[in-house]
């Protein structure tokens, strides 16, 4: 599941042990093109998106009383999504929420990541569900 709070910037979740060559091979990219775009995706993905937790913990913890407080005012999401979030995280102690800008790493897979085909196996790949 993956919240916009901006254009091409959202909140998604990834499970805390995920890594390149996991997200590679459950993939099911075995060589060539395939392997090097998922290789792309899942860079474009870590390379400069920031765990949301460790951000509030370490910058924001004196100015919003919890962390969906901080969701609702930093990413002026929606009660609903903020609380919906925090529920996440508290039962599924796995997961991490990152905060990725989808145009950082200078490609944009979104029209590929979100796309009706691949969508639902991507989310799989970031919560280590494959």
């Amino acid at each position: 599941m993956r919240y916009g709070y901006d254009m091409y910037r959202y909140l998604i979740f990834a499970h805390k042990d995920l890594t390149e060559d996991y997200f590679v091979e459950k993939s099911g990219a075995i060589g060539g093109y395939a392997k090097e775009l998922f290789q792309r995706i899942y860079k474009s993905i870590f390379s400069e998106s920031m765990d949301v937790q460790y951000m509030y913990d370490t910058f924001f913890l004196a100015e919003y009383r919890d962390l969906a407080e901080f969701l609702k005012g930093y990413y002026q999401l929606e009660p609903e999504w903020a609380n919906e979030i925090v529920d996440i995280l508290n039962n599924r102690k796995e997961l991490r929420l990152y905060e990725y800008d989808s145009l950082s790493a200078g490609e944009n897979f979104d029209d590929f990541i979100t796309s009706d085909e691949v969508y639902k196996r991507f989310e799989k790949l970031l919560m280590m569900s494959v």
